[in-house]
């Protein structure tokens, strides 16, 4: 054989072996489907679905048929995923509501979920929002960009919301700040790591029932039952919080004999100064996974903690 036949039969070798990679590549991408208006995005038994006319939210998140958020038969206002500005001192209640809950446009591009909210009638931001599946890593991937459409600077921090079911546990690494709210009696703190684990008997009669804190390593946990979600998120400094808020904060909501209630796992990103026409990116990754059965859920586990820490690397 010649050198430069073997030249040859190299080349082409590599070219088949580059051909070969991309279609793998290219058999990894999930690509959504459009139902009635809706999306679905699966990613093995794992399934999102997005309801863009009720303001681009998150309706269900399901893994093995069992959805893990609540939805509008728990309350008809909060449920499912949604995005709001912080800090909420600014809006006090309820949310903007185009950007809450009012139709977004929406379309695909590419194996991307893009949806765009009209514009806040208060402040003149608008949000998109792209959200698509990650094969490799076995998450969902949520990009909100937020753009000034008014005519002067606007100060603001993102702000996810997502609404879960009741007597689970939330953990996250503690920052350089105290904790403070009205759940704090069904809070404790292990090895750097904080956990709330859902009481009804001692949720508060009065005043708020919220947690805010100071996270660090960026990423946010909740357990129920034997189903984990793990949000993994842009770490934040305490002084890139924004006012009165926190880089992570949870909610519980009123229960009563008929309506089991939900909790509100909730992170923000960093508050900061928008110029006219200028946009902020914030990127945000969702995995949600069974546990495997030998680690057991309880707070100051640390085979639950290191599962979660190996997951989001």
């Amino acid at each position: 054989m010649s050198r430069i036949t073997l030249i040859h039969l190299t080349t082409l070798m590599l070219l088949l072996t580059s051909r070969q990679d991309l279609l793998a590549q290219k058999s990894k991408t999930t690509f959504p489907i459009q139902k009635e208006g809706k999306f679905e995005i699966s990613l093995g038994d794992q399934v999102m679905r997005i309801d863009p006319s009720k303001g681009g939210r998150i309706s269900n998140l399901i893994l093995s048929g069992e959805d893990f958020l609540t939805d509008s038969t728990i309350n008809n206002f909060n449920w499912g995923s949604t995005f709001w500005f912080s800090p909420q001192s600014d809006w006090n209640w309820p949310p903007s509501a185009e950007i809450d809950n009012k139709p977004y446009t929406a379309s695909m591009v590419g194996d991307v979920v893009k949806m765009i909210s009209q514009k806040d009638s208060k402040t003149g931001l608008v949000v998109t929002k792209e959200i698509s599946a990650d094969a490799k890593s076995g998450s969902f991937v949520l990009k909100f960009i937020i753009t000034n459409h008014s005519r002067k600077p606007q100060k603001v921090a993102p702000w996810e919301v997502t609404r879960v079911k009741t007597n689970g546990l939330a953990f996250f690494p503690v920052g350089k700040d105290s904790a403070r709210g009205g759940l704090m009696s069904s809070t404790e703190i292990q090895d750097g790591i904080f956990y709330y684990s859902y009481q009804k008997d001692k949720l508060p009669l009065k005043g708020d029932r919220q947690i805010y804190a100071d996270g660090s390593e960026g990423w946010l946990a909740q357990v129920n039952g034997d189903v984990i979600l793990v949000k993994k998120f842009p770490d934040i400094s305490l002084e890139q919080t924004a006012p009165k808020e926190g880089e992570v904060e949870l909610f519980a909501s009123e229960v009563s004999d008929t309506n089991p209630g939900y909790v509100e796992i909730e992170h923000q990103g960093p508050y900061s100064e928008l110029a006219p026409n200028a946009s902020s990116v914030w990127v945000t990754r969702w995995f949600l996974r069974k546990l495997p059965a030998n680690i057991p859920v309880q707070a100051g586990g640390k085979p639950l903690v290191d599962y979660v820490r190996t997951l989001v690397k």
